[in-house]
C-alpha cells in the first residue's frame, strides 16, 4: 500500500509509535495541492485554536513530503490514527517520486472538520520539520517560519509560541525559554523541574531582577529559599 505522508506522520518515531511498519520511504510531491494547518484538533487536552495539517486542491499548489510502502495489514492502525473516517478520508492521489508519477493513497480532512485562522503547534509542526532530509530546502524553510499556536506560558505568563509539555498526564503550555531554562536548571538541580518549579523560579526570582552571578548560584538560592524542593 502506498501512503503519502504530509503531517505529523512524516517523522518515523511517530509512524513507529502508531506501529505502522514500511518496507521503504522516498520523498515525494504532490502537484496540485497545497498545504493547510485548517483540521480542527478535536481533542480534550488541546486549545481550540490547534490546527493540523490537510491538504486542498490548489493547480498552482505542491505539497512535499514522504511515500510511504506500508504493510497492508497495518493500514487498519494508520486509519485508526487518523481518525478515519469521521475526521479524515482516504483520497487517491498521484505524487511524484524523481519526476515519475506515482498513484498512492493519501488523507484530506473531511470539511466539516476544518476552520479558518488555525495554526500549528510547535510540537507539531516539528513532526513534519523532522523529514528535513525529504524536503527541499526551500520548503523546510517555509514550514519552518510558519505562524505557530501563541498562548499564555505556564511559567512565565507571557503570550508567545508555546510547546506542550506532558507532565502527571496533564499537558503545560510552555514558550520556549522557558523549556530550555527548565532543562538547564534541572542539569543544575540534578534532577528534572517539575512545570510548576520553573514557574515558581521565573516568576519568583528571575523576574524580579534580583542577578545571580552563576547559575548555580540560583539554584542554590531557589531551593534555600524553598521556591524549590531541596
Amino acid at each position: 500500500m502506498k501512503y503519502f505522508a504530509y503531517g505529523s506522520n512524516c517523522n518515523p518515531a511517530i509512524m513507529e509509535k502508531k506501529q505502522v511498519e514500511y518496507t521503504s520511504a522516498q520523498r515525494a510531491v504532490l502537484p496540485g495541492y497545497r498545504l493547510l494547518f485548517n483540521k480542527l484538533a478535536m481533542r480534550d487536552r488541546l486549545p481550540p485554536g490547534i490546527g493540523f495539517a490537510n491538504i486542498n486542491e490548489d493547480p498552482a499548489g505542491e505539497v512535499e513530503g514522504i511515500l510511504y510502502d506500508i504493510i497492508d495489514d497495518h493500514l487498519g492502525r494508520l486509519d485508526e490514527s487518523e481518525r478515519y473516517p469521521d475526521h479524515y478520508q482516504r483520497t487517491q492521489v498521484t505524487v511524484l517520486l524523481d519526476d515519475q508519477p506515482v498513484p498512492c493513497m493519501t488523507y484530506q480532512a473531511q470539511a466539516d472538520k476544518t476552520s479558518d485562522g488555525l495554526r500549528p503547534s510547535r510540537n507539531y509542526l516539528n513532526h513534519i520539520l523532522a523529514a528535513k532530509d525529504f524536503l527541499s530546502w526551500q520548503y523546510f524553510e517555509a514550514l519552518n517560519k510558519s505562524q505557530t499556536f501563541t498562548d499564555e506560558c505556564v511559567a512565565c505568563r507571557k503570550a508567545s509560541e508555546v510547546v506542550f509539555i506532558k507532565e502527571d498526564d496533564q499537558l503545560h503550555m510552555v514558550c520556549q525559554p522557558c523549556r530550555e531554562a527548565r532543562l538547564v536548571w534541572g542539569d543544575a538541580r540534578g534532577r528534572r523541574l517539575t512545570v510548576a518549579e520553573t514557574g515558581a523560579i521565573m516568576t519568583q526570582l528571575v523576574q524580579p531582577g534580583r542577578g545571580f552571578s552563576s547559575i548555580h548560584d540560583l539554584i542554590q538560592e531557589a531551593i534555600a529559599t524553598k521556591v524549590i524542593d531541596p
